[in-house]
């Protein structure tokens, strides 16, 4: 990579041929204040509060938008420089609400740090407190918020909504100080929004904020780190914010943020409410709670005395780590176990063959993408960000992929493509084991709505008994111990159809994260770990990024499946398999809803009611 050697205020720098000179002077330590450059969105040269001076010309210019030249000399602090930064500033707050006692962004606001950095401005404009209104416009929306009088027309929002999530929500109104951030539909809700909550997160003002988070607390109140989401199968990482924010609340998470990179969805933007409803966090035994080494020693005594009886039904959000121990216990143990990954992707699998998943980086630079089973927006929201290329489907049943803008094409037609990517929906697939065959020597990206279906398939591929089998043997009094992890088999049965078969177990153990739901029924309890809450490692599309625990009330994990590995013998009396469709329940598609689309999320009060209120709209 060829470099060049730069001089900024008085520091040489040897920086890669091309970049901008914004960009090199924060990589190297240097501040250059702005409002409409992110790294991850186009550079418009909008606010124009990144001018620096160049000494050679003796000219200001934007830095966001000039790549360095070999030679260059710069001042970010010549007087130049300073005076028109500062006039900017006087001109954005002539317009601007000295709100900040009230307003969320404060402590985080750019044009806050600013004005304190750059001393107080003064009244540019004859005109009072009373006149800086402009045209109100209402989003009517019951989540996001738009201030008029605060936005700094940056247009960061318009362009994260259109450039990188694709759902061309907003649009800017009039223009100079009329200018104005507009949904394209009303109610808002109701619109192409995906309400990843991107449009907030990058406004660096309080232009627009998140109504589930407004007034609840301040941003230097709360405690911050970041994990991978394991609400999907991509992963993302994110910045969770948690503690106790006002004097009549409880500690708890208050809001999930991307980092730089932009990649999240309304999965964790709204849905983080579901990390503090009515969890379970202490082991319960037959109504009482009771401590680590006694669950462990309930759940042992289940499984040694009835090995030959004892079936697990597996999650799809279980971390690798979870899954090892689980792997070790089963084969100490000869129980069953099965997934509802056997009702889909295990028979895509099973067609398809050996399985070699792509990086997110193929996946970024493929040009041609074929889409099949249900809305890949839906189930993995951010994975549709980074599809730009020619988008093909052999149906015509998209709901949010709409925005990719698919052409239909038959599969005659698409054996003539030379090159492209494959992106298989297994969750629900009918026919999934033809369609593994067809598509067998293709390149595939293979999704299911659980965030690590695949971590399950690797470690228990050839140990599954299928789903259908194992109820069908607890209908028929052979299995008579039930171990569920998480509620992922609500995703496809009937919950009363499926309480009435589990009421035919002897022992219900349930690992699970919230009291109700299975846990309501079961008669061992223990506590299963969401986001935030967890060590590991999962299969996701994002390799990179691990889950990290930190969020204080969480469940020690690592103790208990350490203590549970070792207090089985240690032998290996293989995982017995119950092969084949025995013709008991019959399973339903999962509903694959970008707001509901699995048993976590669905004790989300903001999903709910966003989903509520679109299918209240369409009525």
């Amino acid at each position: 990579m060829e470099k060049v050697k730069i001089v900024v205020d008085g520091k040489e720098l040897e920086v890669e041929k091309g970049k901008t000179v914004l960009k090199a002077a924060l990589e190297n330590g240097i501040n250059i204040p702005y409002f409409c450059y992110h790294p991850r969105l186009k550079i418009i040269g909008a606010c124009r509060m990144c001018i620096a001076y160049n000494e050679k010309t003796g000219r200001l210019f934007t830095t966001c938008n000039t790549p360095v030249e070999d030679g260059m000399i710069i001042s970010t602090k010549h007087p130049s420089v300073v005076v028109n930064q500062k006039y900017l500033l006087q001109a954005l707050m002539t317009r601007h609400p000295l709100d900040c006692p009230i307003c969320d962004k404060a402590g985080e606001c750019d044009l806050q740090n600013y004005g304190a950095m750059f001393g107080p401005q003064q009244q540019i404009v004859p005109i009072s407190a009373l006149e800086k209104d402009r045209h109100y416009v209402d989003w009517e929306s019951d989540f996001l918020e738009y201030y008029t009088n605060r936005c700094v027309v940056c247009y960061r929002c318009t362009r994260a909504c259109s450039d990188v999530v694709g759902a061309n929500a907003l649009y800017v109104e009039e223009r100079g100080f009329h200018a104005n951030i507009a949904p394209t539909v009303k109610p808002f809700d109701t619109s192409s929004c995906e309400m990843c909550g991107l449009c907030v997160h990058v406004c660096p003002v309080g232009a627009i904020i998140s109504k589930p988070f407004k007034y609840w607390t301040r941003s230097w109140l709360l405690q911050k780190d970041k994990t991978a989401c394991n609400l999907c199968p991509v992963g993302c990482e994110i910045q969770v914010e948690y503690g106790i924010g006002d004097w009549k609340s409880e500690q708890k998470v208050y809001r999930t943020k991307p980092t730089d990179e932009l990649n999240i969805c309304s999965k964790a933007f709204l849905g983080y409410d579901a990390i503090n409803y009515e969890r379970l966090l202490k082991p319960i035994a037959y109504g009482k709670e009771v401590g680590i080494g006694e669950a462990v020693n309930f759940l042992s005594i289940s499984i040694r005395d009835g090995f030959e009886k004892t079936a697990i039904i597996l999650s799809n959000f279980l971390s690798n780590e979870v899954l090892d121990a689980i792997y070790r216990v089963s084969k100490a143990s000869g129980c069953y176990v099965t997934s509802t990954l056997t009702l889909d992707m295990a028979e895509f699998l099973e067609g398809y063959g050996e399985y070699q998943e792509p990086s997110i980086e193929n996946v970024k630079n493929a040009s041609t993408y074929v889409l099949l089973g249900e809305d890949i927006t839906s189930t993995s929201p951010v994975l549709s960000y980074y599809i730009k290329g020619n988008v093909y489907t052999l149906d015509n049943k998209r709901v949010r992929d709409k925005k990719l803008n698919p052409e239909l094409i038959t599969w005659e037609k698409l054996e003539d493509l030379k090159d492209y990517i494959a992106i298989v929906n297994t969750t629900g697939l009918e026919n999934a084991k033809e369609w593994g065959k067809k598509l067998r020597g293709k390149k595939v990206l293979l999704l299911h709505y659980g965030s690590n279906s695949l971590g399950v398939y690797k470690r228990f591929k050839d140990h599954l008994s299928h789903l259908d089998s194992v109820l069908d043997a607890i209908e028929k009094g052979k299995v008579k111990n039930l171990i569920i992890f998480g509620e992922d088999i609500l995703d496809y049965y009937n919950y009363l159809e499926i309480k009435n078969t589990l009421s035919k177990v002897e022992k219900l153990i349930v690992f699970s994260p919230f009291l109700d739901g299975l846990s309501s029924i079961a008669h061992i309890k223990i506590p299963m770990t969401l986001y935030g809450e967890a060590d590991g490692t999962i299969d996701s599309l994002m390799k990179d990024n691990r889950l990290k625990s930190f969020l204080p009330w969480r469940f020690d994990e690592k103790t208990f499946y350490e203590y549970l590995v070792s207090d089985l013998p240690a032998q290996d009396k293989g995982i017995p398999v119950i092969k084949g469709w025995a013709n008991g329940k019959n399973y339903t598609k999962p509903e694959l809803h970008i707001y509901r689309s699995n048993w976590i999320l669905k004790r989300s009060k903001n999903l709910e009611a966003l989903y509520d209120k679109q299918v209240e709209i369409k009525v």
